[in-house]
């Protein structure tokens, strides 16, 4: 048995002198390591962008959500979830029910829903033909154990109560916000949300700190003037002024083309002399203001159809979907059939070398080491092209879809550790297809191989 440094040597001349069957081994791992990182790479680049337009789509809609918050108070059902440290229960049985299908939860509930199931368990026979037709449901399991829901349905009244004492604080906040606000829109008065309604808020008995009311502000401002110029297609000046300008039927000017061309300095100056001359207000309106909300809308545009393409994140080995998981196992499949063939060939091949190296005295693991290193050695060259091959392909696919908001969300750790598992693959499947041939080098008797021509 050589040393091991000696055997990589003699498995790096097997490789040299075989480089033409090397290569087309290398080509097979590689097309199939491509494959492996490309739908890899896919799906962390996508799991990246969906959680960052998530979170950016949020930030975008704080306004929405403040204005809902000073409009109505929240549904029972929110002020469960806002306070799930305290009602436990009543949460985890909420997600039950929402995520059941309209026929098993009609079985249980009858008509009711949401929190109306637990007015409706309140009576006892109702109790006893929910848990009947929940013991008759094999396939669902209750998140909570009879016990447990029992003793929580006898304090629902008592949470109930407090519910309505909640809700009926935020009423009374929100009747004190719209005698602040006085004639102004919700949407107006937030424009003020760093300055005087923004302490209106705070006196109501809302949260509100400094910079939340800063972000608020400008965000509502933000809204306003963005409404103010797509109100402007309704001027019949304005649309034949585009039209002109753009080569265009006025009847074809839409939203988009005028927030398109906005984002150009030019244009953006040309289009606020325009809104004067036609007797619009432009307060408070420059270039650059214009320029930033049509920027603005772009991104807000960009975060919603990031959201739609990586709406399928998730699932199956390593949230590469169920459907590209059985793609890769399929790939990975005929990469070993593929790489086990090649390494048959070789074997039968070199019957001679191999008789000669046992007559010298090579031992069997020897001859399974030196053809498992030789796999390995293909392995790695072929992971390693793959892995680039793919990593390339996957970036650009996803540069052209995500645009700007990738260089945001870029993974770089996620495809590093995608690619390292990439390459590792190869080289185990690399291993593993060249088992059962080296085992056949391995027990080949010396004195049949020599008889071969």
């Amino acid at each position: 048995m050589l040393s091991f440094r000696r055997i990589v040597r003699i498995a790096f001349s097997g490789v040299r002198y075989r480089l033409f069957r090397a290569t087309i081994t290398v080509a097979v791992i590689a097309i199939a390591m491509a494959f492996l990182m490309n739908i890899l790479g896919e799906s962390l680049i996508k799991k990246s962008v969906a959680e960052a337009a998530r979170s950016r789509i949020e930030e975008l809609h704080r306004t929405d959500t403040w204005i809902a918050r000073l409009s109505v108070p929240r549904t029972p059902e929110e002020i469960i979830f806002d306070q799930a440290g305290r009602a436990p229960v009543a949460k985890t049985c909420l997600d039950f029910f929402s995520r059941l299908d309209y026929g098993r939860r009609r079985i249980l509930s009858g008509s009711a829903e949401s929190v109306q199931i637990f007015d409706l368990l309140q009576d006892a026979e109702k109790q006893e033909s929910f848990f009947a037709a929940l013991a008759n449901m094999k396939a669902i399991r209750f998140p909570v154990g009879r016990e447990e829901f029992v003793s929580f349905l006898a304090s629902w009244p008592e949470l109930k109560q407090q519910i309505r004492g909640v809700r009926e604080k935020e009423q009374a906040a929100i009747n004190r916000i719209e005698q602040a606000r006085g004639e102004r829109s919700i949407l107006e008065a937030l424009t003020r949300a760093d300055g005087e309604f923004g302490q209106a808020i705070r006196d109501a008995g809302f949260e509100l700190d400094d910079r939340e009311a800063e972000t608020l502000a400008a965000q509502a401002r933000d809204i306003m003037d963005s409404q103010l110029i797509e109100d402007t297609i309704n001027h019949t000046e304005l649309r034949q002024a585009v039209a002109a300008r753009k080569d265009l039927l006025p009847g074809d000017i839409t939203v988009n083309i005028i927030w398109k061309m906005l984002r150009d300095a030019d244009s953006s100056e040309w289009y606020l002399e325009q809104m004067a001359a036609a007797g619009l207000e432009v307060s408070g309106l420059d270039a650059g203001r214009v320029r930033h909300l049509a920027e603005r809308r772009a991104r807000a545009r960009l975060l919603v159809k990031a959201e739609l393409r990586t709406a399928d994140t998730g699932g199956g080995l390593m949230g590469i979907g169920q459907r590209m998981t059985w793609l890769a196992l399929v790939s990975m499949l005929v990469c070993v059939v593929g790489i086990a063939n090649a390494m048959l060939m070789s074997v039968t091949e070199r019957f001679r070398e191999i008789a000669t190296l046992k007559c010298l005295g090579a031992l069997n693991t020897f001859i399974m080491t030196v053809f498992l290193i030789e796999s390995s050695i293909l392995g790695l060259a072929g992971g390693i092209a793959g892995t680039l091959i793919g990593l390339v392909i996957c970036v650009v696919r996803m540069f052209f879809v995500f645009q700007s908001l990738l260089a945001h969300a870029f993974p770089w750790g996620s495809l590093g550790l995608g690619a390292l598992i990439s390459i590792t693959a190869g080289i185990l499947l690399a291993a593993v297809a060249a088992v059962y041939p080296s085992l056949r080098a391995a027990r080949l008797a010396p004195m049949e191989a020599m008889r071969i021509e």
